[in-house]
């Protein structure tokens, strides 16, 4: 999944699903999900006041915005309790919220930089816990699994940040974290693996490719 951070306003961003969320006792959203509210007319407001959103960690509200916004559907994340709030917090609710728009069968995704505006947490923090969350939490090991009917898999999501100022600094956390979540899939997969195929020369082999992968980027990077 290709994780981006971009500069823009959420009530335009384009995309098949968008992420905002919920501070648990929270009545009048404000940030991005106050703008997105008001661009829906009020319908997040009004769902807090019938008792439907309540903003507990990993309650997940759909919500579609029928025309009013760019974003086909608007995705509710329940974070808890604000003195609750924590890097490992956005990591779980970023892993429940994918998960939940893949079963959408949305290829193309958003979300805000949760924590990194009115939850006062560092950008890069925020990022890093973004794409941690996200991508860890759409690991599947289906190497051996038949497909049918199951949805596929989010191919980008899109960090989006008002504050054109903090984007360089998200996108270094989610740069940070996709190094992170992807090395934790890799050894995943590895432990996933029957004994008869994961042989001792077939993990070393491996191993080697993904050093000989890593050094290969790495040595790219340093030349451009």
């Amino acid at each position: 999944m290709d994780i981006k951070a971009t500069a823009g306003d959420v009530t335009s961003i384009e995309t098949g699903a968008l992420i905002v969320n919920l501070f648990q006792g929270v009545t009048s959203p404000g940030g991005a999900t106050g703008a997105v509210d008001a661009a829906l007319d009020g319908a997040i407001s009004k769902l807090i006041d019938e008792g439907e959103i309540k903003g507990k960690k990993n309650e997940m509200t759909l919500i579609h915005t029928l025309g009013k916004m760019s974003a086909d559907r608007i995705v509710v994340a329940g974070l808890g309790k604000q003195d609750k709030f924590s890097a490992e917090v956005v990591r779980q609710v970023m892993g429940t919220a994918s998960r939940f728009v893949r079963r959408l069968n949305v290829k193309k995704a958003a979300t805000i930089a949760h924590g990194a505006g009115i939850g006062g947490m560092d950008p890069q923090t925020s990022g890093q816990a973004v794409a941690e969350g996200a991508i860890l939490g759409l690991h599947r090991f289906d190497k051996y699994k038949t497909m049918d009917g199951d949805p596929s898999n989010i191919e980008e999501m899109v960090v989006v940040e008002r504050d054109a100022d903090k984007v360089a600094e998200i996108q270094a956390g989610l740069d940070k974290g996709r190094i992170l979540a992807e090395a934790t899939n890799f050894a995943r997969d590895l432990g996933n693996e029957p004994a008869n195929v994961l042989t001792p020369t077939e993990l070393a082999d491996r191993a080697r490719a993904m050093a000989d992968a890593v050094g290969s980027r790495a040595r790219t990077a340093a030349s451009t």
